[in-house]
């Protein structure tokens, strides 16, 4: 597997779209066919087989947000892609630390951070809105010096 920069938003919006996906990166009141916001200052990382992508949001200048979607066909190989983007990201970007911010209740998507080295360093109480039901957002982190 390798990961590079991809301006694909249509191979970006087939992912996010996709019927088994959607469920996992939106919210209730998002509109339908959700398109993201691409800016200049927005990297999209995407597998060779175009069945995932990493979104890297800038938060200031050392510190970024990610979020990942992959479709069903790579849901056992997440973990390397994480794992070949966050290299990358480090690589080829001045950020010293990555944060990211998963629903309480996306368990896998809590185990794959993990995985990737993320620590957990706090919760946003109440803020996901899923099946008309408010979810906590859990934060995790991961540094520049701390990996491996």
């Amino acid at each position: 597997m390798h990961v590079s920069r991809t301006r694909d938003k249509k191979a970006i919006l087939k992912i996010i779209n996709h019927n088994k996906v959607r469920k996992w990166v939106v919210d209730d009141l998002s509109p339908d066919n959700y398109t993201p916001f691409m800016h200049e200052s927005v990297i999209v990382l995407m597998d060779d087989e175009k069945l995932g992508m990493i979104r890297i949001e800038p938060m200031n200048g050392i510190c970024c947000q990610v979020h990942i979607a992959t479709k069903p066909k790579m849901w056992g190989h997440a973990v390397e892609f994480g794992q070949l983007a966050k290299e990358w990201l480090f690589k080829h970007t001045r950020y010293q630390k990555v944060v990211a911010m998963v629903p309480a209740y996306n368990r896998l998507a809590i185990r794959v951070c993990r995985k990737i080295g993320f620590k957990q360093e706090g919760v946003i109480e109440r803020s996901f809105l899923r099946n008309w039901e408010l979810h906590d957002w859990i934060v995790f982190g991961l540094n520049k010096n701390e990996v491996k």
